[in-house]
Order: structure tokens, then C-alpha cells, then sequence
């Protein structure tokens, strides 16, 4: 009886222990990034990285790519940015407040709707520099949720949303989901400090078995640029967001392209096909990457079928497949 009870008093006061840890406040990036940049003014001030890669003359479509709050400063898909940029579309890229190259306290907000507002933000301005131009939203894990969550929300026409590898039902794996101790510690610091930053998103990349994932997490960690520590309550606030998945492509009404990499060893794929069970516009596309994992080895080596998706679903393109000259 006594072991038992000192075994309780010891994981007790371990979970205290590692729950009173926490990481350095930060409202800057540490790196600046290289020209040409495009900055925005978000509400309460603060500055917003935007850019674009724009194609030889007028762009015939833009690809809002809808980031997750770990982006880090690679360079974001530059096979498929390669390829939009030769068939004719702009690839645009932002970061919300407290991510990446913009301002704000990284891994940590008291109002989360700001974040999601600049994701908004964002969007318009994309409007306001290409007018009528067709806009697709891409977004990967989590970004995949926030690309939904803007569809979602958005008044206007969009051509479509591509999602890859939706962080939406979740799975544990090695490396990359947390431990039964982990799990103790969230739970002490959600009650007692859900401000502080005591999670860390990416600390066993090692331990990943897919090799393109591992690589990519080892190099993110190597990349000072990336937020790795996070609150309890910034990341509940994201979780609420990627719990209404399949709720918010039911209020979509683009089509939809899923890339789902048969070898992601953190995504149920059950997960999405309820997404595209939901989607409210029926032209939905499923197209499983063999030997994808969870990271953008499931975007570079779809770049093909990817970009010719995208045009297939330009205006134009749908217009002249309609049209009675295309008849039989």
C-alpha cells in the first residue's frame, strides 16, 4: 500500500514538475525573410508576411496555399510551385500573425479568431490584387482545416480546395503523437497554466518511420524559423478547427481534391472520406500517393495529376466542357 501511494506521489509531483517547464515568449521571427515580399497590416497591428510567384504574363488562376502554423523558411512545395508557375498560376503564400515571418507572440493567442481572421485577411487581398482571377485554397494538415474553415466562411465563388493529408481523425504513431506522460502534462497545464508554452510539436523526429517525414521533421527542428512550442489553449483552439472538418466541406461549395498518402502514418484515411462523404459540391477527388507519408512528399510527387486537376476546374475549362461543341 505504502509503494502504491509513494507511486502516486512520484507521478504526481513528476507531472508538476515537467507541467511548471515552459519555453521564451517571442512576438518577432528570428529570420527575415528575402525579396520580394508583399507585407499586410492585420487588426491589433500586426505585420503579415505575404508573397507570390507569379507566372510570365496574365495568370490564369491563384493558389492560396493555406499554411499551418509550423511553417517554417524552406521553400513551400518548389516542384509544384515550379509547375504553376509554367502552367499560368500564381502561387501565393501567407502567414498568419504569430507564424512563420509575421509578427504577433508565436504559439500562443488569447483570441483565437484573430488567427482565423487573417487566414480571411489573407483571401481578400488575394481578390483585391488578381480581380477576377479563378482562386484555389490548398491546404496540408492542419492548413487543410483551415482551408475549409475559410471555404467555408467565404462569400464569394472559389475554383476549388485541394486538402492533403487533412489533420482531421487522427491516429498515434511513433514520433509523431504524444506519450501517456505527455498526455498528463497537457491535462495539468490546460487547469493550471493554458497560456504557458509547454507543448512541443516536434520533438522526436528521429523517431518517425516514414524516411521523407523524418527528414522533413528533422529539418524543421534545424529551423529556427518554425514554432515549435505551443499552449494548451492555442492548441485546443486549432483541434476545434480540425474537429469541424467534414461540418465545414458541408458548407463548401468548390470542388474538392484529397491527396492522401497511403503510407501517413498519422491521418485515419477513415477520416477523409467521411470529408468528402460531407462535401456539399459532389465533383470530389480522392487520388492516393503511393508511398506518400504525412508531409509534402505527397505533394511533390503528385505535381502532374495536381496541376492538371486545377485546370480542369478553371471557369473556362468547365465552361468549354459543358458547351454543346464538346458533345459527342
Amino acid at each position: 500500500m505504502r509503494a502504491r501511494s509513494f507511486a502516486r506521489l512520484s507521478c504526481s509531483v513528476a507531472v508538476a514538475l515537467l507541467g511548471c517547464a515552459s519555453f521564451p515568449r517571442m512576438t518577432e521571427p528570428p529570420l527575415q525573410p528575402a525579396p520580394p515580399v508583399e507585407w499586410l497590416r492585420g487588426e491589433g497591428g500586426v505585420r503579415l508576411y505575404s508573397s507570390s510567384v507569379r507566372p510570365t504574363g496574365t495568370p490564369v488562376g491563384v493558389v492560396l496555399f493555406v499554411v499551418h502554423p509550423e511553417v517554417g523558411s524552406a521553400p513551400l512545395y518548389p516542384k509544384l510551385v515550379a509547375a504553376l508557375q509554367e502552367a499560368g498560376f500564381v502561387a501565393s503564400m501567407f502567414h498568419p500573425r504569430g507564424t512563420g515571418y509575421s509578427s504577433g507572440l508565436r504559439g500562443d493567442l488569447d483570441d483565437y479568431q484573430l488567427f482565423l481572421a487573417d487566414h480571411r485577411q489573407s483571401l481578400a487581398e488575394v481578390r483585391t490584387r488578381f480581380g477576377a482571377t479563378p482562386v484555389f485554397l490548398m491546404g496540408h494538415s492542419a492548413g487543410a482545416a483551415f482551408a475549409l474553415e475559410l471555404a467555408a466562411t467565404d462569400k464569394s465563388p472559389l475554383a476549388g480546395v485541394v486538402l492533403v493529408n487533412p489533420a482531421y481523425k487522427l491516429r498515434n504513431a511513433e514520433g509523431l503523437s504524444p506519450s501517456f506522460g505527455d498526455y498528463l502534462v497537457f491535462a495539468w497545464n490546460m487547469i493550471f497554466r493554458p497560456a504557458a508554452l509547454t507543448v512541443d510539436m516536434n520533438s522526436k523526429p528521429s523517431a518517425v518511420a516514414h524516411p521523407a517525414d523524418r527528414a522533413e521533421g528533422e529539418a524543421m527542428q534545424a529551423d529556427p524559423l518554425v514554432v515549435r512550442y505551443f499552449s494548451m489553449r492555442y492548441l485546443l483552439a486549432q483541434r476545434q478547427v480540425m474537429d469541424r472538418c467534414a461540418t465545414n466541406a458541408a458548407l463548401t461549395s468548390a470542388p474538392v481534391l484529397l491527396l492522401q498518402g497511403d503510407q501517413d502514418l498519422m491521418v485515419d484515411s477513415r477520416g477523409n472520406d467521411e470529408i468528402l462523404a460531407a462535401a456539399r459540391n459532389r465533383d470530389t477527388t480522392k487520388l492516393v500517393v503511393a508511398g506518400g507519408g504525412h508531409g509534402s512528399s505527397s505533394v511533390e510527387t503528385m505535381v502532374e495529376p495536381l496541376v492538371a486537376w486545377l485546370r480542369a476546374h478553371l471557369p473556362q475549362a468547365s465552361d468549354l466542357l459543358r458547351s454543346p461543341a464538346s458533345e459527342p
